[in-house]
């Protein structure tokens, strides 16, 4: 699947991406649930962009800028007007050798 296929409140089999950014952690609390921390990864194909969610202090840690994941059983959403995109319940994230097709920068 592209990024341009994507659809909210879908999930998805699999989605081959390029990170081009990373944020975090952030942290996110609520009275409900305590204190959670969330990484934010941009995440590029040749189809367009999108944020991936990861959740949890250490999650973020393990991925660098530049590497190729594919991301598999995985979650797309709305939020703030955005598809964006997480493992949900069942996703898995793995780093995958490098795809020469997909962008390595955000195009102006």
């Amino acid at each position: 699947m592209k990024i341009s296929d994507l659809e909210a409140n879908s999930n998805f089999e699999s989605l081959r991406v390029r990170i081009l950014s990373k944020q975090g952690p952030t942290r996110v609390g609520s009275r409900a649930k305590g204190m959670k921390f969330v990484w934010n990864l941009l995440l590029a194909d040749e189809t367009g962009t999108t944020v991936l969610s990861l959740w949890g202090v250490h999650t973020g840690d393990n991925f660098k800028t530049g590497e190729v994941i594919q991301i598999s059983n995985g979650w797309c959403k709305l939020y703030a007007g955005a598809k964006q995109v997480s493992l949900g319940r069942e996703g898995k994230i793995a780093k995958v050798p490098d795809d020469p097709t997909l962008p390595r920068q955000l195009e102006p």
